[in-house]
């Protein structure tokens, strides 16, 4: 969470927000057998709020972007050259408008 907030990825709550708020539920799964992450952040949107509904249900679905894997990989296999790359904390680097963040 210290990393978390280092970062600007989230803030602290105080009396003064707004009642329109939902705060996404997480818990730390421990792994002590892995080097880079023992320790990892697990968010749960699908948990139901005090209403009966969860954030993703209240979330706007823009539909699918990806195409099937087997597309994919058919493409990838008529390229020369390919590039990989580590996409940690890539959800994280979105900027959210200061006054959607509460929810």
């Amino acid at each position: 969470m210290q990393e978390y907030e280092a970062l600007g990825h989230m803030e602290l709550v105080t009396d003064n927000e707004p009642s329109t708020s939902y705060y996404l539920p997480h818990h730390g799964v421990f792994k002590p057998d892995k080097t880079s992450t023992k320790l990892r952040v697990v968010f749960n949107a699908s948990a139901l709020s005090s209403n009966g509904l969860s954030l993703n249900d209240i979330q706007m679905n823009g539909g699918l972007t990806q195409e099937d894997l087997f597309s994919i990989m058919l493409r990838f296999r008529k390229h020369n050259f390919a590039f990989s790359a580590d996409i940690r904390k890539m959800y994280r680097m979105i900027l959210v408008d200061p006054q959607q963040r509460d929810l």
